[in-house]
Order: C-alpha cells, then structure tokens, then sequence
C-alpha cells in the first residue's frame, strides 16, 4: 500500500526505537547510512547537486523530516518544491603518503556527522576530489529513518540516470511505502515463539562484561572463508538438503553455544519488508527477526542445522512483527539493561548486492564501503558469497566496549575451523565438537612449554586463587596440565572463560575463573563462588574490590554480598577514614563501575580479619549482615531533598506506591519510551542544570543512585 500524506503524524514503534538509540548516545550519527562510490573520473558537483534534488524531489520518502518534542517524534513529507536544492560539499583530499587512508577517514567522518532531527531533509551528499586528478569519491549520507541497505541498488540507478539525463528523468512522484499492520496471527506466532525465553545470565564467557554505559562505538572486520570451509558449505547443502544460509545460519548458532551463549539462543536476522510489488521501495522497511533455536548438545549438527531451516523457513513467512513489539511481553523483568534482552548478536546472508562495477556518465565505478563507527549490537556476521569468484567473505561488525578486533579475529577463525571440522564430524553430538583455531592449540602448547602455564593475578584476585595455592604446593610437580573449563567439563580455547582445572591421573578443580591468554599464559579473573548477578548484570566481586584498590590510600578491600546487598570493607594504608576519604572512595566506584556493581556501603576499617592468610569471608559476611540489620530500623531512611523528589516521580510514573530510593526504574516496570519523559520530568520539576542522558538513567537506576549522580555531576 502507497499513500502520501503531508501532516505531521506519529513515528511508528520501529522509528521511535531509532530515536531511542539516538537518545542513549546523543550527538553520534549512530544511525547514519550512506550510498558511497568511488568513480575514475571527475564528477561535476552542480550536475550532481541538481541530479540528488531530482531525485529527492521525487521520493516523499526522501523528503520526509522527523521533529522530536521532549517527549515525542513526529513526522511529515515536505512538498516537492520545498526542495530548491540539495547542495554537494566539495572536499579537496590533501596527497599524502597515506593519501587513500586519509580519503577513507574523510569520508567515514562527513556521513558521522549527526542528523538534526528538526524538520530538516536527512540526506546529504559530498564530493570528495582525489590529489591530482585521480577520481574522485561520491557519498550520499542519509538517515536510518529514510533509507535501509536494501534501498542502495536503487537509490544509486536513479542518482545515476538524473545525472546523466536529468532533463529527461522521469519525475513522477514516489509515494513512500506503508508496511502493513501485523496480523493478530503473526503476532501470536512470535509470542509462541518467544514464550519463555530467557538469554544467558552472564552473557558471553568471551569478551568484556555488558556495560551499563554504552557508547555503541564499533569497528569492522573483513574474514575471507577458506576454500575448505567452502567446500564443506557446499557439500553440507547437497546432503542435508539446506540452503547455505541455514548451513551459516546454524554454524553460527553452534560458534555462540561454544563461547556461553546457552542451549536456547535467540540470533537476529534482517529482512526486508516491502509490500509485494515494491520490493525496491526507498525506506526505513526492514525488521529484525528473533531467531530462537533450542540445541541439544548430545544430538548432532545435521539436526540442528534442521531445526534452523525450520526457524528461518518459518519466520520469513511472518516478517511484519517487529523484535520491539513483543518485546515488553517477553523480556526478563529482573533486567535493567539498556540492550534489546531478545538478542545481541546478529546474522545477514547478503547475496548479490553492489559489490561490483558500473559506470556513471562513461566512468567506471565502483561502490565503496563505508563504516559509521557504531554497532547496535555485539557482534553481526554479515555473510556476502560471490559465487562467481568462489568466495564468501564475513563482514564482522562488532561493539568496541565488549571485544577486541583480536578477539573477533579468534571468532572468525575458529568459525572457519568449525565448519572444516563439520566436514567428517557430521553425525557427533554437537557438544563433543570443537571449533578451536591454530592459534588456541599454539597458545596451550606454549603455555605448557616449561611446566604448568604461568598464572597472572591481580591484586584483587591474588588473596583468594584456589592455583595459586595448588602450585606454590611441594607436590605440585604431579600436576601435568592445566585447561579451563566449561560447566559441562569441555576444554575452552584462548580468552574464554571458565574453570581452570588441573589434571594428572584426575582432575583438580580450583574454583578460578580463568582463561587463556594467546601467549600461553592463565590469566585468573576470581572466583566461582564470588560471582553475582545484580540488576541483571553480573560480575565477580573482585571488580567492585579493584576498583576501591585503585585508590592510593587503599591496602586492602574486600566485597562481600550479604542478603542481597553488597557491602565493602576497606582498610587503609596508615590514613583515618575521614569523610573526605569515603567520598573519594565513593567517587572512585562511581567512576570505575556500572551503577548495579556499586556497594551500597564502604565501611573503612583498620584491618581485615584473614583465615589462613586469606580474607575471612564468612567473617565479613556476617558483619555485614549485623551491620544491615542494625541500620534497617523502623525509622525512615533520611534522604535528600533531590532523592526524594525522585522517588515522587517513580511513583508517578510507573503507577506504583511501594517504591522508595533503592527501587529500580527498569526492574519495576519502566522501559525506554517511559525513561525518557521521566527525565523530561525530572529537569522540570527540580530545576537542575545537570545534562542528563538516557544512559545515565540505565547506569544509576534508583532514585537514591540517580540523585548521587546528579549531586556528582553539580559539584
């Protein structure tokens, strides 16, 4: 269905989310697109800015605007002759020996630039002119919110034909696309599909832990598949019967269950949504489908590649209902976190597309591969076969706060020895199977080299490892090897987390959480027992304790949780714990941790009781439990003038009575749309001059958290 419609209207549920994101980073062009291509010849800048406006004017999508309230996002399509013209920057790149790389970063940086959303057209476009005549580069930056990837093939034929022939292209007027509602059958479909899901606590065992402050900066890799993984796609596909995006689809389910993703793992998978008949529509018309496979370790690859093909075959079939959608309905209400709780980890197969040469105006061109420095999700797999060249290569896109471009390189090469592995392992329970890379066997084998691996501990962690005590033992030379293990007992490769286990004739669990690093060494994070989960994030004790050793004046710090709530002791290098002190303390974790993995109290002592020359636990723990109890009188709690207005507006705003300053905004039942007119509320009613994003509120949750903040913020 087409309509046109100039008044301004609301922005659908799908266009609100993008804002949202927009909101938790503000200022970033987290959302920018573009149609780039380097062409071997000179383009003219008018012909180009004239071309663009013919084009422009004859999409409404092209000529939509979006204006955001305090609270909303509305939009409208100007007329077409409201566009007079949509100007080309021309930017001269300066010759360098590094003069393509400089070009790259000129480019990257034009479509960052952040999009105003106040009405104005969100498309632009540039002339980047190569030194000494040698190309030049064109790029077309547009908004999320008007343009998808699927709309590039068509966006750059009608750029080309209004550059070439603009007094004869046609100009007739492009209604935007209106994706249909869902019907109740598709939406029912997603809810059963959904129903009951609950992701892995703890996230991945591989990377960083999710932060409660995200920046969504990302970074991109390229991966060429060998020609062995290749060939076992191909042969994959003859016996099973299956696509090879099920067979990529299901390889990359079993990578995730190997690095901790879980048995029932949930992947998103992008699909266009255009309306039968206008499959080149321009738009914002793709949706995400959660993909939800439940894997039995002890049933083979062939069934699981099944099962995919069921999922994937079936879920094409109900595209119209977005992962936002059923959302509220599904997520975990433990969580606070800030990321769609339905899926972080992506799949595209991305067949075709405009990877090769055209020409514009007699030129040959090419398209050019443009980056925004943003991921919107850990980690996306973007499969584009070329079969033509017998290739496939992965484009990697991944989240900068939660890997390395190291780590992802260890993925993608154990993905590729994974799929080579497949090949003569078809009929083997999945959970048997490994997918380690060269380079993990190269990093145990050198670790083993002299002996047991060299361990590396911090301060925060050396008190308690359970292998620093197995090898400082005189008989410790009976110890042959070391390897960290999953729950289930399998062996993990480089930088995966687990259990680190000692073996000789059997095996020695010293409850470490450990992983390997790639020059053999065990690095040791904590302990198993010192794990935990608040606000739905979860981390080891030892962090909230690193950040407080972090402090010069600290010797020690211990963190214990007692009923619930964290509490940490302290002592001293030889200094009286002044109010001075705690607050920079306080300042300290603030800065260092999520708002969940704060302590709700430091307690400053003059030492720590030790038991065996570690710290006492049980001691602490039981201090801590006295402590809370004594200070849970049946007074009230004496809070701030700012807390306390909080607390009013949490109450307000998520219709509830029985919330005080320690309730969570999210773990009672707020989500994102709901915490932007809070904050909205928030600056109205108490005057405060503190810029407060979207994020903030996600980090320091409560009211008691939040006012701190702001208090930290003004002072």
């Amino acid at each position: 269905m087409v309509v046109q419609d100039p008044a301004p209207t609301a922005a659908t549920r799908k266009e609100t989310d993008l804002w949202l994101l927009e909101r938790l980073v503000p200022g970033s062009g987290v959302n920018n697109l573009s149609l780039t291509f380097d062409v071997e010849g000179e383009i003219d800048s008018a012909a180009l800015s004239r071309a663009l406006t013919l084009v422009v004017r004859k999409y409404d999508i092209l000529r939509t605007v979006f204006r955001t309230s305090e609270t909303d996002l509305t939009k409208e399509v100007l007329a077409a002759d409201a566009i007079t013209s949509v100007d080309v920057t021309s930017i001269d790149v300066t010759e360098t020996e590094a003069a393509e790389d400089a070009l790259q970063a000129a480019v990257e940086a034009f479509v960052a630039e952040p999009f105003a959303l106040d009405g104005s057209p969100l498309v632009r476009a540039a002339r980047f002119r190569r030194a000494g005549g040698a190309g030049d580069v064109v790029s077309v930056a547009l908004h999320h919110l008007v343009f998808d990837a699927m709309s590039t093939v068509t966006l750059l034929g009608e750029l080309i034909s209004a550059y070439q022939a603009p007094d004869t292209y046609a100009t007739d007027p492009v209604a935007a696309v209106v994706e249909a509602e869902p019907s109740e059958e598709s939406v029912d479909f997603w809810r059963d599909q959904l129903r009951g899901f609950r992701g892995a606590d703890d996230g991945l065992w591989y990377g960083n832990p999710a932060s409660a402050t995200p920046n969504l900066a990302g970074e991109t890799l390229q991966y060429l598949l060998s020609d062995d993984a290749l060939a076992v796609v191909g042969r994959l596909q003859r016996e099973l019967r299956a696509p090879e995006a099920v067979i990529l689809l299901a390889a990359y389910y079993l990578l995730l269950a190997q690095h901790g993703a879980g048995s029932d793992i949930v992947v998103g998978s992008p699909v266009s949504v255009r309306p039968p008949g206008h499959e080149g529509a321009i738009g914002y018309h793709v949706n995400v489908l959660p993909l939800r496979v439940r894997m039995d370790p002890v049933q083979p690859f062939k069934r699981l590649v099944n099962r995919a093909r069921a999922v994937f075959l079936e879920s094409l079939g109900e595209p119209g209902v977005t992962a936002e959608s059923v959302l509220d309905e599904v997520r975990d209400g433990g969580s606070s976190s800030w990321r769609n709780s339905l899926f972080n980890h992506l799949f595209n197969y991305v067949p075709g597309g405009t990877s090769g040469t055209f020409e514009v105006a007699g030129h040959p061109a090419r398209i050019r591969g443009v980056e925004n420095g943003f991921s919107k999700f850990d980690l996306e797999f973007f499969f584009m076969p070329e079969p033509e060249a017998a290739k496939t290569t992965i484009r990697a896109v991944f989240r900068t706060q939660v890997f390395t471009p190291a780590d992802v390189e260890l993925l993608l090469a154990r993905y590729d020895a994974l799929l080579c592995t497949l090949g003569d392992q078809l009929d083997r329970p999945i959970g048997e199977i490994s997918g380690w890379s060269a380079a993990d066997h190269a990093a145990v084998l050198a670790g083993h080299r002299d002996g047991l691996p060299e361990a590396l501990l911090g301060p925060s962690v050396a008190p308690f490892s359970g292998y620093a005590k197995l090898a400082a033992k005189s008989d410790s030379s009976a110890l042959t090897r070391a390897f960290v293990a999953a729950p289930d007992g399998t062996e993990l490769p480089v930088g995966v987390r687990g259990e680190l286990c000692l073996a000789d004739e059997a095996v020695t669990r010293t409850g470490d959480v450990a992983r390997w690093l790639p020059d053999g060494r065990i690095e040791i994070l904590g302990r198993l027992d010192r794990r935990v989960t608040v606000q739905g994030l979860a981390f080891g004790l030892e962090d909230v304790d690193a950040a407080l050793l972090a402090h010069p004046a600290v010797d020690a710090a211990v963190t214990v949780a007692a009923g619930g709530v964290l509490v940490s002791f302290v002592a001293t290098a030889g200094i009286e714990a002044g109010p001075g002190l705690l607050d920079q303390l306080w300042k300290q974790v603030r800065t260092d941790l999520p708002g969940p993995a704060e302590p709700a109290r430091i307690i400053v002592t003059e030492g720590l009781p030790t038991v065996n020359g570690a710290p006492d636990l049980q001691g602490l723990r039981l201090r801590a439990e006295e402590l809370l109890r004594t200070e849970a009188a049946p007074e009230p709690v004496d809070t701030t003038e700012l807390t306390r207005a909080l607390i009013a507006l949490w109450k307000q705003f998520l219709k509830r009575e029985d919330l005080d300053a320690d309730s969570g905004f999210f773990t009672s039942g707020g989500h994102s749309l709901l915490a932007v007119q809070l904050l909205q509320r928030v600056k109205r009613t108490t005057g405060i001059q503190v810029k407060i994003r979207l994020a903030d509120l996600f980090a320091h949750p409560t009211p008691e958290k939040l006012s701190a903040y702001i208090s930290g913020e003004k002072a």
